[in-house]
């Protein structure tokens, strides 16, 4: 398995190995020949040695492995089963990643058992194997909110609720290898390494696991190959890098993205790759795309809004190929992951502003409905990242200390130790009636093309903001029964610190995040605003257009300070919150526009501006700062 394995997709610069972990102590375990994966790190600028003989016990295998890691010089360290056979290519998310973070790639159920027993997602017996067990991928238990592995398993080691299997390779980041060292050497005195069947490579993952009290990252092996031992999880169709092209895409996305936008974008990334494009570059043909769609639906034609609806569709295609090529080539940045999110919301914003518009023109006022829909579609987005970053922050699972006295992992007896198969059938089904019912994003723009093919805009809007309802109410119903019945694993001693960044108060104390129902304070306080609006711009439909704009801006701000809190962890300064008088002083104001102004409309639209002035101005000088931060950074 080679780095050049045909058919190549791209060009050199898109499958360039930029060498991150070359120079990294690579240690091979196992005494199988291990010729190809010798060459495959080789490849990756990895000169691995192997510190044990086919004679050697595990035990001194493993002392001198953490022998190896206490001598850290500031490089990591990588450590590879000797039975795994796996395309370079498939290792580049971990060996050449631009982060620097320990890393266990995964990789998930069926499982191909290559002496013909078929396939099954097999975990392991809650009890040691009374004899030698042959080689093969060994289940590990990922956290779905923090991507951790907390619990990982050897022919000795169970693991309650596995969800994946560890790939047979593990990065060390240079600052934990202190940490490993400590954790192997007790796992090297341990009886667990003489026990039958032991392996060093699988116990020294769950020594850095259980023991080392280090985050270990786990990076999905999706859609390649890779083999260990007797088992074979098959990865797609064509070569190393056709199977890469094919793991660029999301992972998590809709039925309707999966099933028919991913399959045209990844045709649309596979020529960017081979043309050099940037992904902040296709952003912005993106968002053209969509305000294009977005002006033509102004128009007000049937001809303009079949094109329109078009555009649309073209626009979330050409959306995900931004994010396929970043992965593909590993050029993340964070000002791309804001640009992308931000301006998806910025081409909804306007559509559904162009739709109210266009019913406007003919005479019915649905500027009322725009902003609750609006608001509706910002209550599901704050309130999805408030809960994702509380379940974050409550989810850290804390490690027993001495891991190796135990065969289980502390975890329920009745708790399943075998890799549940994906889901077929019904359950397939099933599943994907919960993601349409969640009104990604796909979902919501097929939406809109549907709509504007009825050109009908109050057909559009009522569809539109009824899915979100639904989608609001099945989420919220979701969260608030596993808080009131306390199975949503809340943690009063681990807040969440993002939370006051995502509520704009400027005199009422913000909340800590040490209550089980703060999540929801961010999304009440947008509920807040909307009313106050709709309140001050009463009957008039020129002040509810005004009170639109006034809403945008207050969202846009909210959608940046969420993304840019995701991708640099620091949001909107307290200065910026009493400048634009928090929500309770807008509040106040509309209340006061609405009370004593018989005009409300020129008072909003100021109001506005101003807002869009403060907030923008503040958002692209944190930006510029970051990006100097970050050329900085490169150059020290």
């Amino acid at each position: 398995m080679r780095l050049d394995e045909r058919p190549l997709v791209g060009d050199a610069r898109a499958r360039s190995v930029a060498g991150r972990s070359a120079g990294a102590d690579t240690l091979v375990l196992g005494v199988d020949p291990a010729s190809d994966l010798l060459e495959t790190l080789g490849q990756l600028g990895l000169s691995p040695a192997r510190p044990d003989a086919p004679r050697q016990a595990v035990p001194e295998v493993l002392a001198a492995v953490a022998a190896v890691a206490a001598a850290s010089d500031g490089r990591p360290l990588v450590l590879a089963a000797s039975d795994v056979r796996v395309s370079p290519v498939a290792l580049l998310d971990v060996l050449d990643a631009p982060r620097d973070a320990t890393l266990l790639p995964t990789v998930d159920a069926p499982l191909t058992d290559l002496r013909g027993a078929g396939e099954a997602g097999v975990g392991e017996p809650a009890e040691p194997a009374p004899v030698p067990a042959a080689g093969g991928f060994r289940p590990v238990r990922v956290d779905r909110h923090t991507r951790l592995v907390v619990s990982a398993g050897s022919a000795v080691h169970a693991v309650s609720a596995p969800s994946a299997f560890a790939a047979g390779v593990l990065r060390v980041a240079a600052a934990d290898r202190a940490a490993v060292a400590e954790a192997l050497t007790d796992a090297a005195a341990s009886p667990a390494a003489a026990e039958p069947g032991a392996s060093a490579f699988d116990l020294a993952v769950v020594a850095v696991v259980r023991a080392a009290r280090v985050d270990v990252v786990a990076v999905p092996l999706a859609h390649v190959t890779v083999e260990r031992g007797h088992e074979l999880r098959r990865g797609a169709p064509g070569s190393a890098w056709q199977q890469r092209l094919r793991a660029a895409s999301r992972g998590n996305d809709g039925v309707f993205s999966t099933h028919a936008i991913r399959p045209l974008s990844r045709r649309l990334t596979a020529v960017g790759l081979r043309h050099g494009w940037s992904p902040n570059v296709v952003t912005g043909a993106s968002l053209a795309l969509g305000l294009a769609a977005c002006a033509l639906t102004a128009v007000d034609s049937w001809w303009t809004w079949l094109l329109a609806a078009v555009l649309l569709q073209a626009s979330l295609v050409v959306d995900c190929v931004d994010g396929e090529l970043a992965r593909f080539t590993r050029r993340y940045s964070a000002l791309g992951g804001w640009l992308d999110a931000v301006s998806d919301r910025v081409k909804e914003f306007t559509m559904v502003a162009a739709v109210a518009w266009v019913a406007a023109r003919r005479g019915e006022d649905l500027w009322w409905l725009a902003v609750l829909v609006l608001a509706v579609l910002a209550v599901r987005h704050v309130e999805d990242f408030a809960y994702s970053t509380r379940q974050r922050a409550s989810g850290t699972v804390e490690r027993a200390p001495h891991p190796f006295e135990d065969h289980r992992d502390g975890g329920p007896d009745t708790a399943p130790t075998s890799v549940a198969a994906p889901p077929a059938g019904r359950a397939r089904v099933a599943r994907d009636a919960k993601q349409v019912l969640h009104l990604p994003i796909a979902e919501r723009y097929l939406l809109m093309s549907l709509g504007l093919l009825l050109h009908r805009p109050a057909v559009l809007l009522w569809v539109l903001g009824i899915a979100s309802v639904v989608a609001l109410a099945w989420t919220q119903s979701g969260r608030l029964l596993r808080a009131l019945t306390r199975r949503d694993g809340f943690r009063p001693d681990r807040p969440d610190g993002t939370l006051a960044h995502l509520t704009d108060l400027a005199v009422l104390p913000r909340p800590t995040g040490r209550g089980r129902f703060a999540w929801q304070v961010p999304a009440l306080l947008v509920a807040v605003e909307t009313a106050a609006l709709l309140l001050a711009a009463g009957a008039d439909p020129t002040a509810r257009a005004a009170a639109y704009a006034w809403l945008a801006v207050v969202c846009w701000h909210l959608y940046d300070n969420v993304y840019r809190l995701r991708e640099t962890g620091s949001g909107s300064p307290r200065a910026l919150v009493r400048a634009t008088l928090g929500v309770e002083g807008r509040v106040v104001l509309l209340g006061l526009v609405g009370g004593l102004s018989a005009h409300p409309a020129p008072l909003l639209l100021a109001g506005a501006v101003v807002l869009a002035v403060l907030f923008g101005g503040e958002s692209a000088r944190a930006w510029r700062r970051h990006l100097r931060g970050t050329r900085q950074d490169g150059r020290s």
